[in-house]
């Protein structure tokens, strides 16, 4: 009976499977002006770059320069949003840059690498990463400082004082300590729904020992959390003006969504258009 049943079923199945249309032959699709390079750390652990640049030739002070973490899920939407809005020209505010996505590979590394070392301090269970090694942002920082800025510099014109780096939750995370730690890194810093909780509020503290020559910072959240990252930007921000430390609310946004709906306003931070 079994038998007769599932031979029924192959029988109704076999045609649709049949019927199902195949993809065309081609070649993939590719975002011209882009190039992709493998970067070593010194244990040999392969890091996958992207970088698209400009079409027009760099101004005389350099291109800017925005460095995403997650590149495998954020570059080709950074770089292509970077295009439309540096092409509506005066009408965003947006001007060239150069986009380089940093492919953080597995979820394993990922934590490890954008989480500061917390002597005695684990992730807690049910929270995201638990069990997982932490503790390698200082390594991955100097993967970035050493191999990947040197990399970007040596090919394209760059304006130093216009590199930003943006990431988002554990990358968020990291940007902010970058800010916090390594002030003179990058001249801008995207941090959309960082991981705050992590170390206990590690970065609250380093935000309150940390002296007054961060780097622009701006931070953007949704609605479920909005409330530390608004206090941290406050904290930061200690009369530096508007774009020295500021919040970016992001209603109606939840976690998994908030950085795509922070890609615009983290280009428009990162590129833009100096007042005539």
């Amino acid at each position: 009976m079994v038998s007769a049943w599932l031979a029924g079923l192959l029988a109704l199945a076999s045609p649709v499977a049949a019927a199902m249309p195949e993809p065309p032959a081609g070649p993939p699709y590719t975002l011209p002006r882009s190039v992709e390079r493998v970067v070593h750390a010194p244990d040999g652990e392969a890091y996958r770059l992207f970088v698209a640049w400009p079409e027009a030739p760099p101004p005389p002070s350099g291109y800017p320069v925005l460095y995403v973490l997650d590149g495998e899920d954020n570059f080709a939407i950074a770089a292509l949003t970077a295009r439309r809005l540096a092409g509506a020209g005066a009408r965003s505010g947006v001007g060239e840059g150069i986009v380089v996505g940093i492919a953080a590979g597995s979820l394993q590394r990922r934590a490890r690498d954008y989480t500061p070392a917390t002597p005695g301090w684990t992730i807690p269970a049910n929270s995201p990463g638990s069990g997982w090694p932490t503790g390698g942002a200082e390594a991955f920082l100097d993967l970035v400082e050493r191999q990947v800025q040197p990399f970007v510099r040596q090919h394209w014109r760059v304006d130093r004082s216009r590199e930003t780096l943006l990431g988002h939750s554990f990358g968020g995370l990291l940007a902010l300590h970058a800010a916090l730690t390594r002030p003179a890194m990058f001249g801008g810093i995207v941090a959309v729904s960082p991981s705050l909780w992590f170390g206990n509020g590690l970065i609250a503290r380093e935000a309150a020992t940390a002296g007054a020559s961060h780097p622009r910072i701006l931070i953007a959240e949704g609605d479920a959390a909005a409330a530390p990252p608004a206090e941290l930007a406050r904290s930061l921000d200690r009369g530096g003006g508007a774009d020295h430390a500021r919040f970016l609310p992001l209603p109606g946004q939840t976690h998994g969504t908030t950085m795509l709906a922070a890609m615009a306003p983290a280009i428009r931070f990162a590129f833009a258009r100096a007042a005539p």
